[in-house]
């Protein structure tokens, strides 16, 4: 199965069968995941940047690699994030000011698999 195919397999199972990529999604995932370069995505709100940040991620973490960093301005935002992260079996975690209380053990998963600090994690 191609990276694209894995790809297009986790989408459907983050958003449904009918989902599709949106122009320049996949080759955001693709540039990050397959050809192991820095993308920068720069899209409206609602274009669907957390996909490409957690099927990259997903991507990645089947080959083997590390945590992902994903910084986000925005709880809320945040909180829709990990929804979606744990949609494609990603495991993710954050870092805030309402959540002082997790930030330990949140630090303590990232040592676990290798990281050293985070602001906002993803594993």
């Amino acid at each position: 199965m191609t990276p694209r195919d894995r790809a297009i397999a986790h989408l459907h199972t983050m958003l449904g069968p009918q989902a599709a990529f949106r122009a320049g999604q996949w080759e955001a995932i693709e540039a990050v995941a397959v050809h192991k370069k820095r993308a920068l995505v720069v899209q409206r709100t609602g274009w669907g940047k957390s996909p490409v940040y957690f099927l990259a991620t997903r991507l990645l973490r089947d080959e083997g690699a590390g945590p992902t960093l994903l910084i986000s301005p925005l709880p809320s935002l945040m909180r829709n994030q990990i929804e979606m992260a744990g949609r494609t079996g990603v495991h993710a975690h954050t870092i805030h000011s309402a959540n002082r209380k997790e930030w330990a053990s949140v630090e303590a998963a990232l040592h676990k698999i290798g990281a050293t600090s985070c602001s906002s994690c993803l594993n």
